[in-house]
């Protein structure tokens, strides 16, 4: 009896040192302030914005590949909205010994989020600890260059659950969701084709040089990520109505509604991903190229090139390079990055000659990116005669006035028809000059359009000629097309690949497939098979 009431002394003792008014913990640097803990509410709202994200986050490629596997890390973990009574003493002390130069601190709205991470988005958190093995290696080499805190990778978390193409209902882009003016200010350049924010690491090295800059006007780290959040302007004026407080805990009050919730969503992300052993969350194994490496590419190239000549999936493509908007690499006039595994790299390098021709009219043909990827084509059996596009290829001396000359047209539709936003052209650069045209002679009784066809005799006049072909002439921007045939894709299997989830990934059936590819069993694919997947 003695020893039990011993015990309830010492853990009343305890826990009041811990929670002692604005006590400041020692703990190797950072202090760890206990805030009064009845907080005003908004945080189940923020909370849910969060849970939107994660559940986005789940119909990446790479995730849908990890979830389809029947044995996966992630079918023993749920998310539901479970409450868990976290003990709040053994939380405090554990936010204590995290090492950082951020101010920690807890309360209500804090232990909301640690509970949100940990406990009941626990699958969603796997998943974003397995990007995290991904991402944020390399992420923390470039905040250590510009010395801010490598923890604060973990914002990531809060803004796009480690998407990179996530897009906020107010435009905000990537993984760490830059809007198009504060991008733009720290060098993220928004195209018809490419958009920086949505690059992972160009995006990251702005966050990084942006929270830099926040931390040199504030002077506090969580002022700093709050303005990251709603503006510095917001947060200034949050410091003049606190009476010129200048912590965050101090201004929090007369911050907008989401930003006071926005540090605390940091802590508990910060939390779990310390502490998410102990809850038994461990990282699903997301089979995410680790192996990446860059070439640059100088010649306008099509991913469909890339995927046909060197037998990549294109969907692998797409997610290694997030940041070009419509598949099209614009390297007119100056080189952009292509990231692959370090193997296809050495690949492409070799065979960069014989990818850059690859059906280049067809991936670079106006009338198929006029069309959404559908050739000028015959109906009804009709009769195609098509002359090419007509090339120039650019001479030392030579400028867009004089070619433009050359081939009768001026310099403004030159500059439209090949996209090029200066004026400056590089030797050996191959200009459209000419668009081509497509003949269709019509088979059987010719059918009369006024929009594309002229007049034709009618096949029950007695002088008309026995012949039942008219050649008519189809402008390019007609809409009278007929769909090309199918680009055949190549999907090639890798471990834990099912027909199943493969018709999912590409929007299809098993049964289609596996009558493509005249299989006799669904279950027969093998490990490096090629499953071939028809483009509708």
């Amino acid at each position: 009896m003695k020893y039990r009431l011993v015990t309830i002394i010492f853990s009343i003792l305890f826990f009041n040192i811990l929670y002692a008014q604005n006590g400041d913990v020692a703990n190797k640097g950072a202090g760890l302030v206990d805030t009064t803990k009845k907080v005003s509410d908004g945080s189940d709202i923020f909370a849910r914005i969060e849970i939107r994200k994660m559940d986005s986050m789940l119909n990446l490629l790479y995730v849908q590949n990890e979830l389809s596997k029947k044995n996966s890390v992630l079918s023993k973990y749920k998310d539901d909205t479970t409450a868990y009574d976290n003990n709040d003493t053994m939380m405090f002390k554990r936010l204590s010994q995290i090492v950082t130069a951020v101010p920690l601190a807890y309360n209500d709205k804090v232990k909301r989020f640690i509970e949100l991470y940990s406990v009941q988005r626990q699958r969603s958190s796997s998943v974003i600890l397995g990007l995290a093995q991904y991402y944020y290696p390399w992420m923390r080499e470039i905040f250590d260059k510009y010395d801010v805190p490598e923890e604060l990778v973990y914002i990531t978390i809060i803004e796009s659950a480690l998407n990179p193409t996530a897009v906020s209902r107010a435009g905000a882009t990537g993984i760490w969701q830059f809007m198009y003016n504060t991008g733009k200010l720290y060098g993220l350049q928004v195209s018809t084709y490419v958009d920086d924010r949505r690059d992972p690491y160009k995006a990251t090295d702005a966050a990084a040089r942006h929270f830099r800059d926040l931390y040199n006007i504030f002077n506090d780290w969580g002022l700093a990520i709050s303005a990251y959040n709603c503006g510095a302007g917001n947060v200034r004026k949050a410091i003049q109505r606190s009476g010129g407080k200048t912590d965050f805990w101090g201004v929090s009050p007369y911050l907008p509604k989401e930003t006071q919730n926005y540090f605390p969503a940091f802590i508990g992300a910060l939390y779990m991903m310390t502490y998410h052993n102990l809850y038994g969350i461990s990282p699903a194994p997301i089979s995410f190229p680790t192996d990446v490496d860059t070439v640059m590419v100088t010649k306008e190239l099509h991913f469909g090139q890339v995927s046909e000549v060197l037998g990549i999936d294109m969907a692998e493509i797409k997610s290694l390079n997030p940041q070009y908007k419509r598949d099209i690499i614009p390297a007119y006039n100056e080189p952009y990055p292509l990231r692959l595994r370090s193997n296809d790299v050495i690949r492409f390098i070799a065979m960069k000659d014989s990818i850059e021709k690859y059906h280049y009219d067809e991936y670079f043909n106006p009338a198929r990116d006029l069309n959404k990827e559908n050739l000028v084509a015959a109906a009804n059996g009709d009769i195609v005669k098509t002359t090419p596009n007509k090339y120039h290829t650019v001479r030392k001396g030579e400028t867009l006035s004089s070619i433009s000359r050359k081939y009768g047209v001026s310099v403004n539709q030159l500059k439209s028809m090949n996209r090029l936003r200066s004026n400056s052209l590089k030797i050996g650069q191959k200009l459209l000059v000419k668009k081509g045209t497509t003949i269709v002679v019509k088979a059987g009784p010719a059918v009369q359009d006024s929009a594309t066809t002229a007049p034709v005799a009618n096949p029950s006049d007695s002088t008309a000629n026995n012949s039942t072909l008219e050649p008519v002439v189809v402008n390019k921007d007609t809409t009278e097309v007929t769909p090309a045939p199918p680009v055949i894709r190549t999907h090639i299997v890798k471990k834990g690949d099912t027909l199943s989830s493969i018709a999912r990934q590409y929007g299809t059936t098993a049964a289609a497939l596996a009558s493509y590819n005249h299989l006799s069993n669904v279950n027969a694919i093998q490990i490096g098979q090629k499953i071939k997947i028809p483009q509708h």
